[in-house]
């Protein structure tokens, strides 16, 4: 909670859900670990510890990767991309999960239906991982040196699924939530 939100409430205490003096978390299960405590401990025990210098790499061998957001969606887009190993099969799993055919409706639209946010979303989505795809096949080495991945709107899922951090039918689910 910000210092302007807690001055705003007073002394009131209210907490999480608007109940007064409750917290909105549980109790911690028995045995659990207390992260506070092994942060602290890891911070103790490093500050003993000579520290090793951060092998850097020159910015000539690094690369980033960012992916665009709704609204970059436009209709023929993933046209080039399908020559390139595991689009297609980035666009049956799409289809898959979704119900519906999103590479015909990428292809050939109607733009009216590609501009919906139910399709356009998933659409950028899944064009930035084929995108990926036809950057692993003609530039492996901007693959394998990225050191950061991030994405505006809809491309934070894409930038989470390259990174590992997310599954590719996960991406999906969410968008259908949004």
């Amino acid at each position: 909670m910000s210092v302007r939100v807690a001055r705003a409430l007073g002394p009131w205490g209210w907490g999480a859900g608007g109940r007064r003096g409750a917290s909105g978390f549980r109790p911690p299960p028995p045995g659990a670990v207390d992260v506070a405590e092994l942060l602290r401990d890891a911070t103790t025990a490093e500050e003993g510890a000579p520290r090793q210098p951060a092998a850097r790499r020159p910015p000539g061998q690094c690369s980033v990767l960012l992916f665009p957001g709704q609204g970059s969606q436009e209709l023929g887009m993933g046209r080039g991309l399908l020559r390139y190993p595991r689009v297609r099969e980035l666009y049956a799993a799409a289809r898959r999960v979704l119900g519906y055919d999103l590479l015909e409706l990428s292809l050939r639209g109607p733009q009216a239906a590609l501009d919906r946010t139910a399709h356009c979303q998933p659409a950028v989505f899944v064009a930035s991982l084929a995108a990926v795809e036809k950057l692993q096949h003609l530039q492996p080495a901007a693959i394998e040196n990225c050191v950061a991945a991030a994405g505006f709107s809809v491309g934070e899922f894409a930038a989470l699924v390259f990174a590992g951090a997310m599954e590719f039918s996960e991406g999906r689910r969410v968008h259908r939530c949004v």
